[in-house]
Order: structure tokens, then C-alpha cells, then sequence
């Protein structure tokens, strides 16, 4: 009705309005009203590429927007890469640190790249600066709860107290029925078991396995690395081919980083998953080193498919013939 309202009589000034909008808009890269200023589809030699939300990133701090040739959306990002890697210190033992540059989203024409390898090299390239930032924030906190475990619980402070009390029920520990969660040594010690990193090669097997290194519609149209599922319409991509009686959806993400954080915390805090933090306990309690963390926790994903052995196996082999456990011990540049 207010639409109705201001258009009688003023058809022209409103038409002249939203028109000028569309060219403001469009001119400094805002995009409003679900993407409608998506451009055509061009043919680029072996893909298409599709001119729609430019690719934020972060680095150092700054959000920036890639400077897009129109050529191609990969050729940029990976130049861009390359431009800030050869900045790093040659030395050899600086040889596995990686540039902290985190982008939001994948390249649209990822999957226009023909040669296997590359795009391989491309994905693991863009994805191993956000796992390893992840792996450092679940470090700290992990780091943050030590220091509060040598203490005496009633030595903690209120502000102590309460946020390990947020921090256990993030990771469902307490029972949902319980009013008022109490804080033991248990409690502690099972945040501590559940507050652990991901090996970096067992998250790029997985992401790799279900977005097709990067190609799937759900990775490039919904930011979902690993196949996360949800029954809320409005929240994720529904399958092309769905099993009958099955109403899920795959989870959409606004960021990559957000699907790494949901992957996350389900492997740290699911009950399907207490023999693969179990396993991960105990692999860290012999100082096992992390690049062999992965071929065994592995074993403990059962649940992660209906279909677990071949799944157990295909990841291993993933793991295995792309060499990825060379990616656990990468560091971000400072």
C-alpha cells in the first residue's frame, strides 16, 4: 500500500529514482535486492565466468575487494596469492609459512580449470590460510582453559566461572535438561578433550571429497566446504537429487570461514564423534606428531556418511596421494 501510494502521480520521478540507484550501485559494487545486478554469462575458452559479488578478503587486519581483470576470477585470486607469497623469506625454514590472506568465498570458475592438479593446487592454496587461522583460535582457547583448569574451582572468578560455563554448553557437554550447570574437574577435563584442533590435511581431504576440489554448486554458491546439512529451507541449498522422504537441504554459509567453524564444532562436540576425540586425546597425549594425526582419526569418522567404510577409505586415499599431511606443519606468516 505505501508503494501503491506514492506511485500514483509520480511515476516518472520514482522510475528516474530507482534508475539512478541501479547505476550507483552499480558503479561502487554495492549489491542489494538478492543480487539482481547480476551481469550475463560469458564464455571465457573452456568455462564460463560469471561477473556477480566481487571476492572480499582479509589481510593484515583489512578487508579488501579483488581487483577483478574480468578475465578470469581464479587467475586473479591466485595472483594475488603468489604476489603476496613472494614476499615471504626465502630461506628455507621459512618454506612453510603461507601469506595470511583469508578470502570469503571461492572463484566462480574454479571448476572451468581442466587440469586436475592445478585446480587441486589452487584449492588447497586458498583454504589452508583460513584452516590453519581456525586451528590457531581453537589453540588459544584451548590455551585459555589450561590455565584455568590449574586453578581451584573456588578460586575462579565469577566472570572465570561463567565463561566456562558458556564455553561448556557451546560444546554440549552439559546435559540440555540441567538448569543450572555446575563446573567440575570432569566437566574440565572433558572441554579440554573437546576443545582441540583439526588436522589440517584431514579438513582439506574432506572439503576436497565434498565440493569436488572447489566445482560444487554448493561450494561456490553457498560457501559449504563439507556437506553440512540442515532441515531449515531458508538455510541451505536443496539437492538436485534427493532420496525420497528426505527434506534436507545442504547448509548455506555467508563466508567460507563460517562453514570451517560449523565442520568444527561438530567434530568437537557431536556425540557421533566422542571415539575421534578420544583417538585425537590420545594421539596428543603420546606427543605423536601432528602430520600422523589424520591417517589415524580418520578411522573414528564413521558417522560421517552412510556409507563410512568407503568413505574411511577415500579420504585416506585423498590424504595419501595428494600428500596433505605435508600441509600440517604450515604456519601463517606473521
Amino acid at each position: 500500500m505505501f508503494w501503491r501510494g506514492l506511485l500514483k502521480g509520480k511515476q516518472s520521478n520514482i522510475t528516474f529514482f530507482i534508475f539512478g540507484i541501479l547505476l550507483f550501485t552499480s558503479s561502487v559494487g554495492f549489491v542489494g535486492f538478492g543480487q539482481l545486478l547480476r551481469a550475463p554469462v560469458q564464455k571465457n575458452n573452456s568455462f564460463v565466468t560469471h561477473k556477480r559479488l566481487p571476492i572480499f578478503f582479509e589481510h593484515y587486519g583489512k578487508i579488501k575487494k579483488l581487483q577483478n581483470s574480468n578475465v578470469s576470477e581464479t587467475a586473479d585470486i591466485k595472483g594475488y596469492f603468489e604476489s603476496q607469497s613472494s614476499k615471504l623469506n626465502p630461506l628455507p625454514e621459512y618454506s612453510r609459512l603461507v601469506a595470511p590472506i583469508f578470502i570469503w568465498r571461492l572463484p566462480k570458475d574454479l571448476k572451468g580449470i581442466a587440469k586436475v592438479n592445478h585446480r587441486k593446487k589452487i584449492f588447497i592454496t586458498l583454504l589452508l590460510p583460513l584452516l590453519i587461522r581456525h586451528n590457531i583460535a581453537i589453540t588459544q582457547k584451548r590455551s585459555s582453559v589450561k590455565i584455568l583448569i590449574e586453578k581451584p574451582i573456588s578460586s575462579l572468578s565469577i566472570d572465570e566461572y561463567n565463561w566456562l560455563v558458556k564455553t561448556a554448553l557451546h560444546y554440549k557437554i552439559f546435559d540440555e535438561s540441567i538448569s543450572k550447570p555446575i563446573i567440575t574437574k570432569e566437566i574440565l577435563k572433558e572441554l579440554l578433550n573437546r576443545i582441540d584442533i583439526i588436522p589440517v590435511s584431514l579438513a582439506l581431504a574432506q572439503s576436497s571429497l565434498e565440493t569436488g576440489w572447489g566445482t560444487s554448486r554448493f561450494s561456490i554458491d553457498g560457501n559449504a566446504l563439507f556437506g553440512q546439512w540442515t532441515w531449515k529451507t531458508n538455510k541451505g541449498i536443496r539437492p538436485k537429487q534427493r532420496a525420497p522422504g528426505t527434506k534436507h537441504s545442504v547448509l548455506r554459509f555467508s563466508q567460507l570461514a563460517e562453514s570451517i567453524e560449523d565442520y568444527t564444532h561438530n567434530l568437537n562436540s557431536s556425540s557421533h564423534y566422542r571415539s575421534f576425540r578420544s583417538k585425537r586425546s590420545a594421539l596428543r597425549k603420546a606427543d605423536y606428531p601432528i602430520d600422523i594425526w589424520a591417517q589415524n582419526l580418520v578411522k573414528e569418522l564413521k558417522k560421517y556418511s552412510s556409507n563410512s567404510e568407503h568413505y574411511i577409505l577415500t579420504i585416506k586415499s585423498i590424504i595419501r596421494e595428494n600428500q596433505l599431511t605435508d600441509f600440517d606443519n604450515y604456519s601463517l606468516s606473521p
